[in-house]
């Protein structure tokens, strides 16, 4: 099986960093790893692999009708071995549900960052003076009155529940002295007939917009850890677009896809996401109609939907996300309960060389940064490069012998290692590499030379 090896050299992911950074990110002033994950999820979207994702797969579970404590546990990791390599989650557990159980769903997010993933939220946000973040049991004119000014405080109110997501981003979402970087998904299936915030509030497009500003400028302003992203319902439209200034990733919210429709909305966020220099995702998916269709699913209509595309744009998605599993759900991937059949067939999906799970990925904050000046004047005489078809990597001097080559992956597990390798050393991926992040360090005639790959397939 051939990998992509997409290496950080001047003439490739060095410019290519530049371009990511400078553009298509709201807020400039992001931590390092921020700046990471975003360029990171480029270069995944760029590939021909996608991330495989869930909301709150780390704190709920299939079996149960609550959340759970037992962080390193999920449904996925159960039946494949691996958790997913995404983690949605929602302020909404956060603000209303009880001190315990927002304790476990950040203890969740907390052992999601640490493994590398990534971490995305939503904001099921109930109505002012009510539990219900749907239309029906929300004060009229709530979405209006917040989006043109401040009637009857409405938007006094809102900013006040974004002050709490912020405290939570800032305060409760950190480990080790590092703000965990999010991609933050507010105001959600806007052009659906569900929400407070959406279509069957009477809130034109405009007014839409307004409203989402407000929220990316308000939180930017008081951060530095968040990617915003902006998905509509199916079918995909632009009208309610908030603008470049304020979104960084893109995506679409669609269940019960067939790979005709699901091609057709990846088709449309993929080329609004590559005209407006922004991420593209899917952003929901999954089969809401029974436990034996809910995990087949995977296999049977996302994998062959997307690797299949003649267009080949579906693939150009940094990640596919499915909803909760529990009892008061859906089981949208298999579990203890699910028949062999289901499970094999997640299974299957799960070993896709282009489904990237939580054990098949690099660390996401870890920054592929172009190499340091001093790096790049040794490099005059060591080069490292694959070939045209990324089937192998070669390692060379341009003048003297070159000394000892180590090849190591994240956790400093040692792939390759070579005490003299001459002048020049040839090596076959597909027989040294997984899909990982990896550093080459080559001893060479003006000192060690580092190089960051990422195999991506």
């Amino acid at each position: 099986m051939s990998r992509s090896l997409f290496f950080v050299l001047t003439i490739f992911l060095g410019s290519l960093c530049s371009f990511y950074n400078s553009h298509a990110q709201v807020d400039t002033d992001l931590t390092a790893k921020t700046k990471a994950l975003h360029s990171n999820l480029k270069a995944i979207e760029q590939s021909n692999n996608f991330l495989f994702g869930q909301e709150f797969f780390n704190s709920f579970r299939f079996n149960s009708g609550s959340a759970h404590g037992d962080e390193t546990f999920s449904d996925a990791k159960d039946i494949t071995g691996s958790h997913p390599a995404v983690l949605g989650s929602d302020f909404h557990y956060y603000l209303e549900k009880n001190a315990t159980e927002r304790g476990y769903h950040t203890d969740a997010v907390k052992y999601a960052f640490q493994q590398g993933y990534v971490i995305t939220f939503d904001w099921h946000v109930s109505a002012r003076g009510t539990s219900s973040y749907q239309c029906s049991g929300s004060p009229t004119n709530l979405a209006k009155n917040i989006a043109n000014g401040n009637t009857n405080g409405d938007r006094d109110w809102f900013l006040g529940e974004l002050d709490k997501v912020i405290d939570i981003i800032n305060k409760d979402l950190v480990v080790n002295g590092d703000t965990i970087p999010i991609v933050f998904r507010p105001l959600h299936e806007m052009n659906g007939g569900w929400f407070w915030w959406g279509a069957c509030s009477g809130l034109t497009a405009a007014e839409y917009k307004s409203l989402y500003q407000l929220t990316a400028n308000y939180i930017k302003e008081r951060t530095r850890s968040v990617l915003f992203c902006w998905s509509p319902n199916t079918p995909f439209v632009e009208s309610y677009y908030p603008g470049d200034d304020y979104v960084d990733v893109v995506g679409v919210d669609l269940y019960e896809a067939t790979t005709t429709s699901l091609r057709t909305e990846l088709g449309k966020v993929v080329d609004f996401a590559n005209t407006h220099n922004k991420i593209a995702i899917f952003s929901e998916t999954g089969d809401r109609n029974s436990d034996a269709t809910a995990a087949v699913y995977w296999k049977n209509v996302v994998l062959p939907g997307i690797l299949n595309d003649p267009s080949g744009k579906s693939r150009k998605i940094a990640w596919a996300l499915t909803w909760i599993n529990s009892s008061w759900s859906e089981p949208y991937v298999a579990h203890a309960g699910s028949s062999g059949t289901v499970k094999q067939s997640f299974i299957d999906f799960k070993n896709s060389p282009n489904v990237l799970f939580g054990d098949e990925m690099p660390d996401m904050y870890t920054p592929y940064v172009p190499l340091s000046a001093e790096d790049d004047a040794r490099e005059n005489l060591v080069r490292i490069y694959p070939n045209p078809a990324n089937t192998r990597l070669t390692i060379e001097s341009t003048r003297e012998r070159l000394g000892a080559v180590h090849i190591s992956d994240v956790n400093g597990k040692v792939v390759f290692t070579s005490r003299d390798a001459g002048k020049e050393i040839v090596l076959k991926t597909s027989e040294v590499f997984t899909p990982g992040l990896y550093i080459v360090r080559v001893e060479g005639p003006k000192g060690p030379v580092t190089k960051k790959i990422v195999v991506l397939e």
